[in-house]
């Protein structure tokens, strides 16, 4: 138990009726935990009336009185425990269809649930893994059109903000709506990828693509939140996740075969066909579950009793429409510059980026204010927000992400050259990181279900990997050193991320009800997005300001008329020149100048991983927090 438990200690009265020890010591022990941290002998760990023991029954108002002062997680975990067979009444809509569907389904059942789950994640990243590869070929004759930069902009920024939204949908409409929308979108995307005969239309195919494969994704999520218990849900994140494993060299491989045998077009194309069959199931099951719910009378639907109108006010007000677009025009204006600087499309000391930056940072308070004073329904749970624990797991995000991109964006280009790999032999250095940290996400998630802890594993493990290798990239990235090493080092941040990426989705999980889930994991997303476009952004900075110069500074004096062409001309124009040659060995320098550089900012930035980490509390999870037969 840690030092800002201590501080944070509840009054005793609430505790005497909540956790109920046996003894006035237990009183003095149990004080200073948080609701959802109790032992054995606490409601939160049992049945309420044998937590209460022999003590006198207490007054109904003094009951209400102490929930109120539970902590949220505390509240909903108590809310389990005393409710755990029945709907909760007050809940959202779309909780109430998860919890329906949990009521009635057996262990067998979700099992079964969890097979499908891995295969709708094992089509969605083989899938990924073949379009990445084959539609090269597609674009190949407008590659330079300014319409595809947009495009990877706007769906890389837009896919981060719009789960927000996502979130508030499924709590608001149901999970099972919301996935077979996302599904429409998704299948939307490829159609118009593979029908596309130009840039404008392979563009608007790549936003709807992208923006559908975000949404699945984390909808995906969502449903093994729902499904599982607290204790399991690490180790069932890291079992969706696995995956990645396999299509890491099976994607290559099978787009390939479509390129030899068929076209990219097929390539795209069939997926259409495939992915409905795939998806279409998962979605069933979760409605055929509740309708069974609807029967046995565990959810019945109450008719509104609104008239059309009334109700798009009414969802208005719900979904918080204002303060929805107020926070993505937010986001949006705010982290697309960098996206924009990262692909040449504005500089710093641009008039574009400048006002959108400013404009970005400025609808903060104004959606501050909207919410404040004027929204009847806020977007989000403000309890929630001003969790330490959530704002350290959103801190631990954003530098884990900006530490991991500070140096991934020229990674592959940096080995390709330098050690002069072809194509196969590059793509297996970039996918270290996915095996590596999908392996180790398993591990961790034994590690959790059997220490019901995860706080101090994600800082002396976890963290400590991410310094060690990126510390260590700062000495061995270079020509002189070998390839086994950064091997070594890709393992260790690989182990490393695999640990935190878990770690902080716990943390926020933890510290919320069962209806903020959704949006914590969605607020967690957005600042993986926000880490990762700084991270971005400062290696392209890095990369312009040093690869120039230290390639000019080893180039020998006759040939200092390459440099533009060589800089300019990336990895192609490297590699015409062979392993030893003068302009090869200056060219290895200069990649191996850039890298260092960029291993020194994602190296110092880890350093705010360590405060952001101690605010998390030291959650025990050996609790439900889902109703129903779970995971």
């Amino acid at each position: 138990m840690s030092i800002f438990q201590n501080i944070r200690g509840r009054n005793k009265a609430v505790d005497r009726h909540i956790i109920a020890p046996t003894t006035e010591d237990a009183v003095d022990a149990q004080a200073t935990t948080t609701g959802a941290d109790t032992g054995a002998n606490g409601v939160l760990a049992g049945d309420s009336e044998k937590a209460l023991g022999n003590s006198p029954a207490p007054e109904k108002d003094d009951l209400s009185d102490s929930s109120s002062r539970l902590s949220l997680e505390a509240r909903n975990e108590l809310d389990v425990q005393k409710n755990g067979n029945k709907i909760t009444a007050d809940a959202q809509l779309g909780v109430k269809k998860a919890e329906a569907a949990a009521l009635v389904w057996t262990r067998k059942q979700v099992l079964w649930t969890y097979a499908w789950i891995w295969v709708c994640f094992f089509m969605l990243a083989l899938q990924q893994s073949i379009l990445g590869y084959s539609t090269y070929a597609a674009y190949s004759a407008f590659i330079s059109a300014p319409e595809l930069g947009t495009a990877y902009i706007l769906s890389a920024v837009i896919g981060g903000v719009l789960k927000l939204p996502i979130a508030k949908v499924l709590n608001i409409w149901g999970r099972a709506e919301g996935f077979f929308f996302f599904v429409g979108i998704y299948l939307l995307g490829m159609i118009i990828i593979a029908s596309c005969n130009g840039p404008n239309s392979y563009a608007a195919g790549y936003v709807f693509y992208w923006i559908g494969y975000d949404a699945l994704y984390f909808i995906m999520d969502v449903f093994v939140a729902d499904t599982s218990g607290l204790r399991n849900r690490a180790f069932a994140f890291a079992f969706v996740s696995t995956p990645f494993i396999c299509t890491a060299f099976t994607g290559p491989l099978a787009a390939q075969a479509f390129l030899t045998h068929s076209t990219w077009r097929w390539a795209v194309g069939c997926f259409v066909i495939i992915m409905f069959f795939i998806f279409t199931p998962l979605g069933i099951i979760f409605k055929f579950f509740q309708r069974k719910a609807e029967k046995q009378g565990l959810f019945v639907r109450e008719a509104s009793g609104r008239s059309p109108l009334q109700s798009f006010v009414h969802y208005v007000h719900e979904f918080d429409i204002i303060g929805a677009l107020i926070l993505m025009a937010a986001w949006v204006l705010f982290l697309l510059p960098f996206s924009m600087r990262t692909n040449g499309r504005a500089d710093y000391k641009s008039a574009t980026f400048i006002v959108m930056v400013i404009l970005g940072v400025l609808l903060f308070p104004v959606f501050y204010l909207w919410e404040r004073y004027f929204a009847r329904v806020h977007f989000i749970n403000y309890e929630l927000f001003r969790k330490p624990t959530v704002v350290g797991a959103c801190m631990v995000a954003c530098v884990l992400y900006y530490s991991f991109y500070a140096w991934d964006l020229y990674y592959y280009n940096f080995v390709t050259v330098v050690y002069n790999l072809d194509v196969s032999q590059a793509g297996y250095m970039t996918q270290i990181y996915n095996v590596g940290s999908c392996f180790m996400g398993a591990v961790f998630g034994i590690y959790v279900r059997y220490t019901k802890h995860f706080k101090w594993a994600c800082m002396f493990w976890g963290l400590l990997l991410m310094f060690l290798g990126s510390g260590l990239m700062i000495r061995f990235r270079g020509q002189d050193a070998n390839i086994g090493l950064i091997v070594m080092c890709q393992i260790f941040i690989a182990f490393g991320g695999g640990t935190l990426v878990i770690g902080q989705s716990m943390a926020v999980m933890a510290a919320a009800d069962r209806e903020g889930v959704p949006m914590v994991l969605a607020l967690l997303y957005l600042f993986n997005s926000f880490g990762g476009a700084i991270g971005y952004a400062v290696s392209q900075a890095i990369f312009l300001n040093t690869f120039p110069t230290a390639l000019s500074s080893h180039l020998p004096a006759n040939m200092q008329n390459l440099t533009e062409s060589l800089f300019n001309g990336g990895p192609a124009a490297q590699m015409v020149y062979l392993p030893g040659s003068p302009v090869r060995e200056a060219v290895n320098y200069a990649w191996g100048q850039s890298q260092r550089i960029n291993c020194i900012s994602s190296t110092a930035f880890l350093v705010l991983g360590i405060p952001a980490i101690l605010l998390w509390r030291n959650y025990n999870v050996d609790r439900q927090q889902n109703k129903g037969t779970l995971l």
